[in-house]
């Protein structure tokens, strides 16, 4: 995916699930990212502002916040607009709506297919598209 000449790309996976982020974090290197988890809300902010992910895939429900939250707070202190991609298991409503306002490229629903979730993260760091809405996935 990534030519020799260019940096790979930077993926902040943010998960408390440590079965999903392994499986998630393997699938990306398999791919040509860079990646680094976090696994709470307070580590995820602190580790954006040191890691300057190129995308951020994050789980809604965490421990000490939520992605919505973390998700805010990256956009704030990042000094480039960072793409988002939501995950949850929640069947709460108004999330994908929520994740939307936030500007998300893509939100899943657990369970997904990984294949959907690397299309999509493609997709959001290959740049903007013509289309004005935000490519939403409903799984």
């Amino acid at each position: 995916m990534n030519n020799t000449d260019q940096k790979p790309k930077k993926i902040l996976l943010v998960e408390d699930d440590q079965n999903i982020s392994k499986a998630l974090s393997i699938r990306l290197k398999h791919r040509g990212y860079e990646t680094t988890v976090a696994a709470d809300a307070t580590t995820a902010v602190e580790t954006a502002v040191k890691f300057q992910p190129d995308l951020a895939l994050l789980d809604i429900s965490l421990p000490a916040g939520n992605g919505f939250t973390v998700a805010e707070r990256i956009q704030a202190l990042l000094p480039k607009a960072t793409p988002l991609i939501f995950l949850t298991a929640s069947k709460q409503p108004g999330l994908r709506e929520k994740a939307q306002e936030l500007g998300a490229e893509a939100f899943f629903q657990k369970p997904y297919e990984a294949e959907d979730v690397l299309g999509a993260i493609q997709i959001a760091l290959a740049g903007p598209t013509v289309s004005a809405e935000p490519a939403v996935y409903v799984i």
